[in-house]
């Protein structure tokens, strides 16, 4: 049955990796039926032709379903693996709360308004590109837990199991930190301190959902991918040329690379 999870997943990750379009004027009237108009693409790609290219596959659906499948054989082991204690449930949960989406919401809109009272095209695009791939994030992610209904760790006595009425798989808040994370980091690729912060922020929180005993290991796996898949789609499509950011071939060097040491769990970002 876990083959029919990693079919719904891989297909809405690789769909995120359509083609680019002629992006269109990004500002706060477009973005509802822009917001649309990309959801229907995202949802739609999978049964497109065009988006199986080789290159894809090799460099993103065969590592993300290798990993996925090794961590969901071994998460119970992972989680065992961590202190476990209430002080841990509860720092992490607090650390965590930096990827709920109305702080995510916030940065996005102080972004964008901070952005629009400076006269700032570049601000005001970082901003409302951001707040889109939070709901992009938002919805993938909604729509997968509810497909695959995965129990919580701390749930009928943590066996991870899918189709149990749960909402696990994946990680919500991983999706979103790090779908906004990467609007960032692509938007002020020159500045090196914004991806750095932007990523080791989003890190953070993903890796504190295990800490707070929300998720397991492959839920934040899968989430933190969905998540840079979805700022990356977003990024591509939309941003304005004439406004400085990163070029997509350059910036989707960045990926993230999950990692589980005699330490904990972890995540890191290949440059």
């Amino acid at each position: 049955m876990n083959r029919i999870i990693f079919l719904t997943v891989l297909c809405a990750l690789h769909g995120i990796g359509i083609r680019a379009q002629e992006p269109k004027e990004v500002n706060i009237k477009t973005l509802p039926a822009r917001f649309l108009s990309n959801e229907k693409d995202i949802w739609l790609s999978p049964i497109r032709p065009s988006s199986y290219s080789s290159h894809a596959v090799k460099k993103y659906v065969i590592p993300f379903a290798a990993i996925s499948l090794a961590l969901i054989a071994t998460d119970r082991k992972t989680a065992g693996g961590l202190p476990n204690t209430l002080d841990q449930s509860r720092w992490s949960g607090r650390v965590s709360q930096i990827g709920s989406w109305y702080t995510l919401g916030g940065i996005g809109g102080a972004s964008y308004l901070a952005g629009r009272f400076a006269g700032d095209d570049h601000a005001k695009e970082a901003g409302l590109l951001s707040l889109e791939a939070l709901g992009h994030a938002q919805v993938a992610a909604f729509a997968l837990k509810q497909a695959t209904n995965r129990e919580r760790p701390t749930e009928h006595e943590g066996r991870g199991g899918f189709w149990r009425g749960g909402t696990s798989f994946p990680s919500g808040h991983a999706a979103s930190a790090f779908a906004v994370a990467t609007v960032f980091a692509y938007e002020y690729r020159e500045n090196i301190a914004v991806p750095i912060t932007s990523y080791s922020l989003a890190s953070l929180v993903a890796v504190s959902r295990a800490g707070a005993r929300r998720h397991w290991a492959s839920d934040i796996f899968a989430g933190s991918a969905l998540g840079f898949m979805v700022g990356r789609f977003t990024y591509r499509r939309n941003h304005n040329p004439e406004l400085p950011g990163s070029k997509v071939n350059r910036a989707a060097r960045m990926v993230p690379r999950f990692s589980y040491t005699q330490n904990g769990p972890g995540l890191s970002w290949e440059f």
